[in-house]
């Protein structure tokens, strides 16, 4: 359920890459689409030297976002909607912004109550402070690594793309994986 839920939050709220700002209430974030910030980088700018950095920041990344995940799971049911009832919700205003509609008319035809309305956009607003404090601990963790978040972004971003970088990533996150298991022994 996690997972479905995890996935649900990321398609309607469009997770997105550290550093991307969110709407700052509740009704315009489903109405607006967030904005990226496209960096380019060739393969020559990325050196060999970064791969190392960019695992061990990938890793950090990958734990904190899937913390936020359960944390936004658990935002939505605590404010007494179920993942699949926000969902609909969500669904619902963002059809009806893209088609223009009024959100009072949104919730007439998705037949959702005030109370339901109300317990959407707590969610949402606790759902945008968690991804904003996720964001910057991802920001601070990759920075840390001796990364520029704008490096890390294009690393992910050509590693989609890239299969030597794909493999160069993951031999280097198992060498780290393996590194810390020999030191906890």
């Amino acid at each position: 359920m996690v997972r479905y839920c995890a996935a649900a939050l990321i398609m309607l709220l469009a997770w997105l890459v550290p550093g991307t700002a969110w709407a700052s209430s509740a009704p315009s974030l489903v109405a607006q689409a967030p904005t990226v910030e496209v960096v380019e980088v060739t393969k020559a700018a990325i050196s060999d030297s970064d791969i190392p950095l960019f695992a061990k920041a990938y890793q950090t990344v990958q734990t904190l976002r899937m913390q936020a995940e359960q944390e936004m799971a658990e935002a939505v049911e605590d404010e007494g909607l179920s993942i699949e009832r926000f969902n609909a919700i969500a669904e619902t205003q963002i059809g009806s912004a893209a088609q223009g509609d009024d959100p009072a008319k949104a919730a007439a035809k998705a037949k959702f109550s005030k109370k339901e309305d109300k317990q959407f956009k707590a969610a949402v607003d606790r759902i945008i402070a968690i991804r904003q404090s996720t964001e910057g601990e991802m920001e601070k963790v990759i920075e840390a690594d001796g990364l520029s978040v704008d490096t890390f972004n294009a690393i992910l971003e050509q590693s989609a793309d890239d299969t030597d970088l794909q493999r160069k990533i993951s031999d280097e996150i198992v060498k780290q994986t393996l590194a810390a298991s020999e030191a906890a022994s």
